[in-house]
């Protein structure tokens, strides 16, 4: 399967596919960027994250995302992080309390910052006890951006 780009200004997010199953979202600046999407599940994202640069939640589709490799505590952190509602922030121990391991916040944080599906596993959600912004693959500008997208900044 193809890695098709989605775009939709300023964000643009790649899709892995491998053996007709996501295994990796990659969430960057869309800059010069061409959208670039061939499948059911390629377009379905692509009107997702048009919804979601105007504010409006983004009913993200529901795609075959492969979570081979990960953890089960790394499968659990995420599935729990999924149920993070848009506008909403959380702590690194929240999150691990949620999961039933409440001292295990430096070990969510690892998830996070692994986190193979980004945005749709909404991490940038995630931030420190004090409600500072820490660690974001795409740069704690996105992140920003996207909390305050979303009305949390």
């Amino acid at each position: 399967m193809p890695t098709e780009t989605c775009v939709a200004a300023p964000l643009a997010l790649a899709i892995v596919w491998e053996d007709d199953a996501v295994t990796a979202l990659h969430l960057a600046w869309a800059e010069d960027r061409q959208a670039d999407v061939t499948t059911d599940g390629g377009r379905a994202m692509q009107k997702a994250l048009a919804r979601y640069v105007t504010g409006a939640p983004p009913a993200w589709p529901e795609l075959p995302f492969r979570f081979d490799g990960l953890s089960p505590f790394a499968r659990k952190v995420l599935h729990e992080l999924f149920r993070v509602p848009l506008g909403q922030k959380v702590s690194y121990g929240w999150l691990a309390a949620r999961v039933g391991a409440p001292k295990a916040a430096r070990a969510v944080g690892r998830v996070m910052a692994k986190n193979p599906f980004p945005l749709v596993y909404p991490c940038h959600r995630v931030v420190g006890t004090s409600g500072a912004l820490t660690g974001f693959g795409p740069g704690l500008d996105m992140k920003k951006y996207l909390l305050e997208l979303e009305g949390a900044g």
